[in-house]
């Protein structure tokens, strides 16, 4: 099964990744944003690293379109070199935002495009079988997040619920990260997200 983590920043994406694969029994692997284009997919996080600087609005639009029809591609050349084979082979693969980030957070993506043509690019790469919207109160966030205000938080929050997506669940990232991923597994086992 192919599973996707999506969410405000500091809301604890990484952290659920790591439950979730501590406690699925089989095969495993995990990557952030986008499956890399050849070579075994990482069988866990990395060490985590400092985001990259919020890009500012405005910029070039037709560099926007280039980035987000080269990462769609890249999604595609990775999922069939990487993902598709691990699926093949029954692994559990988790990916980290995956392209939605287009949608709700074109600004930090450089993408400065019409949200119609990021929704029809994404209806075209590969649909993961479940989509994970982790969510959690505005001030919880900020606990981990001291750079973001509540106002950005809240607007983040509202943007990723109504992403608008097939197979896609809110769950309340306050909840022991051990639960979350014990209520993942079972919508899989379960077929809740078949798709």
């Amino acid at each position: 099964r192919f599973v996707v983590l999506v969410g405000p920043d500091g809301v604890g994406k990484t952290t659920v990744a790591r439950a979730l694969l501590a406690r699925h029994s089989g095969p495993s692997a995990y990557f952030h944003f986008l499956p890399p284009l050849r070579g075994p997919l990482p069988h866990s996080p990395g060490p985590a690293s400092p985001p990259p600087p919020k890009a500012a609005p405005g910029g070039w639009r037709l560099l926007g379109w280039i980035r987000l029809f080269r990462n769609a591609a890249r999604c595609w050349v990775g999922y069939l070199s990487t993902v598709r084979p691990a699926l093949k082979r029954s692994w559990l693969v988790i990916g980290d935002r995956w392209m939605y980030g287009y949608i709700v957070q074109p600004d930090a993506l450089r993408f400065h495009g019409p949200d119609v043509l990021a929704r029809a690019v994404l209806r075209v790469l590969p649909r993961p079988h479940l989509i994970v919207n982790l969510a959690a109160p505005p001030h919880v966030i900020r606990e981990r997040k001291q750079e973001l205000t509540l106002s950005q938080i809240e607007q983040e929050l509202l943007a990723w619920s109504s992403l608008r997506v097939a197979n896609m669940q809110t769950l309340d990232a306050t909840r022991p990260p051990c639960d979350i991923a014990s209520d993942i597994l079972l919508a899989l086992a379960s077929g809740r997200s078949a798709g």
